[in-house]
């Protein structure tokens, strides 16, 4: 509770005869002030969640660990990463006009990690230091995408407001059984949509919708060369997206661009590393 919003405590009344130009004019406090941000300790956020952990360690030297959370979190600020340094408050007369999913909303999260040391051993100590002693890593991470607002691109409420998000008109919904190329060209049906009415800050909730989930897998095997007593060297080998899965980000969401739901970037791709560490 209490958590800071920005709100402008110097907006004009939403109008659906003016113009964008005469929006200063129409402030309670001109011609002697702008816009003037009300830094306020009125934001809320709901966090619920069932969270389970398992942990095993085997005796042939691998030990696994998985979690799974599912969970819910609702706030009532646009944004949510509230700096107070701007608005984040899209009607300025109507908090809850904001409530609806965090942009952090993830509302499935698997993760599994595994540590396995290789059995092998050589009966001769030079053979051992080199080739015994490894270890093999993973982490599997699977949860969902995040949440996102489809948003007009211009101010038709005519209140210097931006963030306002566009009309639902249709079904936005293209199916599952599209290939990735169809995915990435048009993420949800851009005919669905409708810039918000004049006078009006938009019918459509706000993060209605979700972007795709994350997948990725990461590989490693490491070893450590003993030096002193207290010294050593970590040799570390390790994948990042092993698999190389594409993991695609969440459409542009503004109707005035050009690439108006279109999937323009995505994750990272398989990215290898190694590194030498000295530990003394």
């Amino acid at each position: 509770n209490r958590l800071v919003s920005g709100r402008d405590g110097n907006a004009p009344l939403p109008c659906a005869t003016c113009t964008t130009g005469t929006t200063a004019q129409r402030r309670p406090l001109y011609p002697n002030f702008e816009r003037v941000t009300l830094i306020e300790p009125v934001g809320k956020s709901y966090y619920h969640s069932m969270q389970l952990t398992a942990e095993r360690r085997f005796t042939d030297g691998l030990s696994i660990m998985t979690n799974y959370t599912w969970s819910k979190v609702i706030d009532n600020n646009q944004g949510s990463a509230n700096k107070a340094t701007g608005v984040s408050v899209t009607n300025p007369l109507n908090q809850r006009h904001d409530r609806g999913l965090a942009d952090y909303d993830k509302p499935h999260v698997f993760n599994f990690s595994a540590l396995w040391e290789l059995p092998i051993r050589f009966d001769n100590s030079t053979t051992q230091t080199i080739l015994g002693g490894w270890n093999v890593t993973s982490i599997v991470s699977l949860y969902s995408g995040y949440p996102f607002s489809v948003y007009s691109g211009v101010d038709n409420a005519r209140t210097g407001q931006g963030g306002q998000r566009a009309d639902i008109t249709g079904n936005p919904d293209l199916g599952d059984d599209r290939d990735r190329g169809a995915i990435v060209a048009e993420y949800l049906d851009k005919d669905a949509f409708s810039p918000n009415d004049l006078g009006a800050y938009g019918t459509q909730g706000r993060n209605t919708f979700r972007s795709p989930g994350y997948a990725n897998v990461d590989l490693g095997i490491h070893k450590q060369f003993a030096v002193a007593e207290e010294m050593n060297i970590e040799f570390r080998f390790e994948m990042f997206n092993a698999f190389n899965r594409v993991n695609l980000r969440g459409p542009t969401t503004s109707l005035t661009s050009g690439n108006f739901m279109r999937i323009t970037s995505a994750s990272d791709p398989r990215i290898l590393q190694f590194a030498l560490r000295f530990v003394f």
